[in-house]
Formats: structure tokens, C-alpha cells, sequence
């Protein structure tokens, strides 16, 4: 069996169904997709409306034979190859009206579509979770809440992105926080398959200085 190593450790079965939508397949956006397929996640849907460019390559899942193709095509693709789980594509902008349900992972550089998003699914029951990471340089931060519990304590996290600290373009982002960011939403969807998830979490990663703080 090909998830036999992992059996005790995550409900395969209900991977295998469970809706998972991925709203942006950049850095985060694309390892998780891959990691979340070797996982057993089968019901997957992507949304980029954006082209593979050559920076793209040293910090996201995508070949120098696909600089030029939509990210949700090349996704596709690469994820066929080495799972054969038939990802669903979207190359457009996610805008929230779509038919999102159960684990939303908004993997976005930006904070207003971020909150566009998120005021499309807040209080709905068909999003059982709803997974916000973000980057910047080495640091990264990932919430993951329930829409319908304690949302407000998960909005004073959202902010404009005037009020946003800027990186400089050569340090925006680099591979090994990118899968450290995509392990630990791994890990939040294995919570929820495992035990659900309720209210607000919210974890932050240091590289610069090797420090995790969880609450």
C-alpha cells in the first residue's frame, strides 16, 4: 500500500475525499500541493492566474521547461507525475464567490485578496478550515482558523498592505522557509482529518535566529 508508513498517522481514507482548495501555486502554494498529494489528498482545486516566470524556479515546484505555462497547468502536470491525482485547475484570480469548501489554504502575497477571501467564507458551513500563511524572507506565519469561531480574534491579524513592512526584492523569499511553511499546514490539515480544529492558531518561524513560537 503506498500510504502504509503513514497509516497510523493520518486518516488517508478522508484525505482521499476531502475538499481542499488552494488559492494561489507560487512558493507555498505549489510544495503544498505536492506534499498534501503524497499525503492521500485527492479532491484538490488550485486558482493562479499567473505564468511560470525564470525566478520562479529556485523557490517553487515548477521545471525550466514550464517558465512561460500558467502555474495551475504546470501544477497539474507535475502533480500527475508523481501522484496521478487529477488536481482540479483554475488559471484565474480566486475571488471567494467561487464553491469553497472544506480546507481553504489562501497562499497569496498580498493582504486585500486575502481579506476579500476571507469575508466570502467567514461564518460559512461549508469551510470547516481555513488556512492563512504568509512569508517574508525568513520569517513566515501561519493561522489556521474556523470561520464560524473566534473569527475576530483571527481579524485582528489582518492588516492593509500599506501597513505591511517591505523586503527588499532579493529578500522576499528562499526554499527552505517555503517548506517549512508548506510541512506545518501539512501538518494542520492532519490535525483536522485526525481530531477537527477549532478556533484560532497561530504559529511563527524564525530561521534567522532558530525560533518557533506556537499559540
Amino acid at each position: 500500500n503506498r500510504w502504509a508508513r503513514q497509516w497510523d498517522m493520518v486518516d488517508v481514507e478522508m484525505l482521499h475525499t476531502l475538499p481542499i482548495k488552494i488559492i494561489g501555486t507560487g512558493s507555498v502554494g505549489s510544495f503544498t500541493c505536492l506534499s498534501l498529494s503524497k499525503m492521500g489528498a485527492h479532491n484538490i482545486e488550485v486558482w493562479d492566474d499567473d505564468m511560470i516566470d525564470e525566478v520562479n524556479i529556485s523557490n517553487q515546484f515548477f521545471r525550466l521547461n514550464d517558465i512561460g505555462e500558467y502555474k495551475v497547468d504546470a501544477l497539474q502536470s507535475l502533480i500527475s507525475s508523481f501522484e496521478e491525482v487529477p488536481i482540479k485547475t483554475n488559471p484565474e484570480k480566486c475571488t471567494g464567490d467561487e464553491n469553497l469548501e472544506g480546507i481553504v489554504i489562501v497562499a497569496l502575497d498580498s493582504m486585500l485578496p486575502r481579506k476579500r477571501i476571507w469575508d466570502k467564507i467567514k461564518g460559512k458551513d461549508s469551510v470547516k478550515l481555513f488556512i492563512d500563511p504568509r512569508m517574508g524572507g525568513r520569517i513566515a506565519r501561519i493561522y489556521s482558523v474556523n470561520p464560524k469561531n473566534r473569527v475576530e480574534e483571527y481579524e485582528k491579524t489582518l492588516y492593509s498592505d500599506d501597513d505591511s513592512a517591505p523586503e527588499r526584492c532579493t529578500e522576499r523569499t528562499i526554499i527552505y522557509n517555503v517548506l517549512g511553511i508548506s510541512s506545518f499546514i501539512c501538518k494542520l490539515v492532519e490535525d483536522y482529518t485526525k481530531n477537527g480544529i477549532d478556533g484560532c492558531k497561530e504559529l511563527i518561524l524564525d530561521y534567522a535566529t532558530y525560533t518557533l513560537l506556537h499559540q
